[in-house]
């Protein structure tokens, strides 16, 4: 929550707490789920880290420690234009986030970088490190493979947080922000998007649906989560990490 983000703002509670409540509708359908936390948000909120790491079908994965939010990441984004910092300190913060998930006794295995950023040394550092999968690539239709020593999975759907109406994501706000990234521009309405979803999940041998907690929560508390998992519920569904 120190991050203070514009999603935040609009919440009653946490995100871990928003994440605790997403598991659990996962789990009520048999529908594994990966989530990708901050080493700093499992430090800044045990309880609900431990609640996580309990819950059946749940594999917590890394997400950076800090999330680029140091002086250290902004400097170097200005220097070199990459958020990730100098070699030793990225290798750092992976060590330090791995470390916060040792103390619930969460091996990470997947590995998400916040806002996909990464550089030409966060793939080798955490194959080093003992991470085996990195998804940090949206590609419409892309599929899983084997590169730079980890099993990269992209995102081949459209990702909840820039496609979804939620929070200050309104209609006003998208057609005034400019955003365009691999699936375009359009935002849709949350039981909208859980049908491009669909349709984008036939159209891939192993579909990889990105869909954050906070997004969830704020877009119809979690109404089209819970159908898109009800649905997803008699498919070949499985963890980040064992794709």
């Amino acid at each position: 929550m120190s991050l203070d983000t514009r999603d935040q703002a609009h919440m009653d509670g946490t995100e871990m707490e928003a994440a605790v409540e997403y598991a659990e509708i996962a789990a009520d359908h048999g529908v594994p789920v990966t989530l990708f936390v901050t080493g700093k948000a499992m430090r800044e909120e045990p309880d609900h880290a431990r609640t996580l790491a309990a819950i059946e079908g749940v594999e917590l994965g890394g997400h950076d420690y800090y999330a680029f939010g140091t002086p250290v990441h902004k400097l170097w984004r200005g220097l070199t234009g990459s958020w990730n910092g100098p070699r030793p300190f990225q290798a750092w913060e992976i060590r330090r986030t791995l470390s916060a998930f040792e103390q619930f006794g969460v091996d990470v295995r997947s590995w998400r970088d916040h806002a996909y950023r990464h550089d030409a040394n966060t793939a080798p550092l955490l194959a080093t490190y003992g991470v085996t999968h990195l998804s940090d690539a949206v590609e419409p239709a892309g599929e899983p493979r084997d590169e730079d020593g980890l099993r990269v999975v992209p995102v081949n759907t459209p990702p909840d947080h820039e496609h979804v109406y939620h929070a200050f994501r309104t209609p006003e706000f998208v057609a005034e922000d400019g955003f365009e990234g691999p699936f375009g521009t359009e935002s849709v309405t949350a039981d909208e998007w859980v049908e491009w979803v669909l349709d984008c999940v036939d159209d891939v041998e192993t579909a990889t649906v990105l869909a954050h907690p906070a997004c969830m929560e704020l877009a119809d508390e979690f109404a089209a989560f819970e159908e898109l998992c009800e649905r997803l519920s008699d498919e070949d569904c499985r963890h980040l990490g064992d794709c």
